[in-house]
């Protein structure tokens, strides 16, 4: 069984959230949620720092359903406020 609590932590080291700017905001919670999703965390050990309005739930709340299409939302959104932000983490994808 993986060591969830040292994951956590060197997510926070690696991938810190910021939530000074909307940008900042946006840009760290989507690449902290694509590094947790990499990693095949469960969602309740995932980030909650994002909240959805639609679902009225912190991610780390959410089914497993639920959380992609929030992840998608926010990925989307960065795509298309943040163009550079968005490249700088997905590259050409």
């Amino acid at each position: 069984m993986p060591d969830y609590d040292e994951i956590l932590r060197t997510l926070q080291e690696d991938y810190p959230l910021v939530p000074y700017t909307n940008a900042g905001r946006l840009s760290s919670t989507v690449r902290r949620m694509k590094a947790e999703k990499e990693l095949g965390l469960p969602v309740k050990l995932r980030t909650g720092f994002a909240i959805s309005v639609k679902y009225g739930n912190a991610a780390n709340e959410l089914d497993g359903a639920s959380w992609e299409a929030f992840y998608a939302e926010l990925r989307s959104e960065l795509r298309e406020r943040y163009p550079s932000l968005y490249e700088s983490i997905f590259g050409d994808d």
